[in-house]
């Protein structure tokens, strides 16, 4: 039987439908022949969706009236919409967690036939992993962010009700129409591989391809749970570097900076932002960040549970990520 039947011709709703993860999801849930609702701001970019397609639902998450469209023919939710930024701790939990409690809450109440929820989560929920070691779920949360904190808020009032609800975290994720993996591979692009402090820190991935179909394999009814979603393996950031730099066959040297080099930074970009309404993309949260040797988990609960086997080791995935950002002249 077909890993992804139970999906063929179902209504799903994906909430962040515009994003990196969520157009993705999209395509993969239209290409199944389901009927998709997808939410999204009134100012978001909808360069990923067509809307010929998609079921458009222009809806505020961070207002607290608003409306969970299409709700009572829904069959399966995939809660991709959050903040990755924020201008403050408020900020983030407004989004990421507060908007949850009415998410949840309508479904609860009007969503009788919803088979199953998945909530995107974050391996940030969890916090950073010992160097050497891998966190998994029954690691207790100890998030060290804004954003981790409001994460894991946001997890712990979708397991609050009784619904079918899924909670997935996953790693970095990278893939085409992704923004700030690109920036990383933009300077390895000029030459440049960039090492914050001390050489050999660790993290997990996964591609933006096998995060989906982990997705639409946990949107199944059943019993709640949490689950890692990785490609399997640990990398030194300085191994992602050099791999990217030998697909693009650029000659790369490594410009080594101090952690404590980067606080003014932060400091500065914090203060510009007080003239912005948009957050900015680094500052002292994204330090705490940094300063972690090691942000990877074992997926070995997940691959257990689903039968699921990961398609893109790392040569593939970056190859096909740098590929199309060249294809559409981001490279």
């Amino acid at each position: 039987m077909n890993a992804l039947s139970h999906l063929k011709g179902t209504t799903a709703l994906v909430t962040g439908a515009n994003g990196f993860i969520g157009s993705h999801l999209v395509d993969q849930l239209l290409a199944l022949g389901c009927k998709v609702h997808g939410l999204v701001r009134e100012s978001s970019d909808l360069k990923w969706l067509d809307a010929s397609k998609v079921h458009l639902h222009k809806v505020d998450l961070a207002r607290p009236d608003f409306i969970v469209p299409a709700l009572e023919e829904l069959d399966y939710i995939f809660h991709c919409a959050g903040l990755t930024k924020a201008k403050s701790r408020s900020g983030y939990f407004q989004v990421n967690a507060t908007a949850c409690s009415n998410l949840y809450e309508q479904c609860q109440k009007r969503g009788g036939r919803i088979k199953g929820i998945v909530h995107l989560s974050s391996l940030a929920a969890t916090g950073p992993s010992p160097h050497g070691g891998l966190v998994d779920e029954t690691t207790p949360c100890r998030p060290v962010t804004f954003y981790g904190q409001s994460k894991l808020a946001g997890e712990e009032i979708a397991v609050s009700q009784s619904l079918p609800v899924t909670v997935i975290r996953p790693p970095v994720v990278y893939g085409p129409r992704e923004e700030n993996f690109f920036n990383f591979i933009k300077l390895i692009q000029k030459g440049w591989g960039l090492q914050i402090g001390k050489a050999g820190k660790e993290l997990s991935l996964i591609y933006i391809a096998d995060l989906v179909q982990a997705m639409l394999r946990a949107c199944h009814p059943s019993k709640q749970a949490s689950y890692f979603v990785t490609d399997g393996r640990v990398y030194a950031w300085e191994q992602v570097a050099k791999e990217c730099a030998r697909i693009m066959n650029v000659r790369m040297k490594t410009l080594k900076v101090p952690e404590g080099a980067l606080i003014p930074v932060a400091l500065f970009f914090e203060m510009l932002a007080r003239f912005s309404s948009k957050p900015v993309l680094f500052d002292r949260q994204r330090m705490i960040d940094i300063r972690e040797s090691s942000w990877s988990a074992s997926p070995a609960k997940f691959f257990k549970a689903f039968d699921f086997e990961p398609q893109y080791e790392l040569s593939r995935g970056l190859a096909e990520t740098i590929n199309w950002y060249q294809q559409e002249k981001w490279l």
